[in-house]
């Protein structure tokens, strides 16, 4: 059976299930259909404690049947995660959840601010992820992932000051007023590569689905 790439958590109580050490590792070593005693024999857990563990993974929907298979004349039923990986939505965290300011005029050189917006976006287009995954139709959804080396902060302030000009000039071009369209939210930022981080494949990667 397919599964989904990624899955955003939105429920606390699915947080709090996920987020523990022992299922997360089991959440892991469940992409590919196991049963549990490969499980127990991946993670050296007893079987009593594996079903535990399965039980409340099944309640909250991180994981199901999949199928099942003879061997050595036993049946044994197979189980798979929902998806071969999981975020956890800033919602999980109610009230006390980043959210971007609503001033009309934000520090947009901030840090909290991008991780802000970031956190928003995960909430938003796991939502979005949901609402598809039961109409069954396709996530309208557009990505440009990209790398570049500045020679110095000025070079990297020029460099957004035009960025900012060029995506307002395509926005002024593209962008309807009134009754008919639908919204979109479209988010650019920035932030220094944390160190020893490997190397993408390409310096841009773009990624649509309409």
């Amino acid at each position: 059976m397919s599964i989904e790439a990624v899955d955003v958590i939105a429920a606390p109580a699915a947080a709090i299930v996920a987020l523990d050490p022992v299922r997360s590792r089991m959440l892991a070593e469940l992409r590919q259909p196991r049963s549990a005693a490969e499980l127990a024999r991946a993670l050296d857990l007893p079987r009593q404690r594996v079903h535990y563990h399965v039980r409340q993974l099944e309640a909250q929907g991180l994981v199901t049947g999949a199928g099942e298979r003879r061997w050595g004349g036993l049946t044994e039923r197979l189980l798979v995660a929902t998806a071969e990986a999981y975020l956890v939505s800033p919602e999980v965290l109610g009230a006390a959840a980043a959210r971007p300011s609503a001033d009309e005029r934000p520090d947009r050189l901030s840090a909290a601010y991008l991780v802000a917006v970031a956190g928003r976006a995960v909430q938003e287009v796991g939502a979005l992820l949901r609402r598809c995954r039961e109409s069954g139709r396709p996530a309208e959804t557009f990505t440009l992932d990209a790398e570049i080396t500045f020679r110095s902060p000025a070079a990297r302030a020029d460099f957004a000051r035009d960025l900012a000009e060029a995506v307002t000039e395509v926005i002024a071009r593209h962008h309807v007023e009134g009754p008919g369209g639908r919204r979109h939210r479209l988010l650019v930022g920035a932030y220094p590569i944390p160190p020893h981080t490997p190397a993408d494949a390409g310096p841009n990667r773009e990624q649509s689905h309409d």
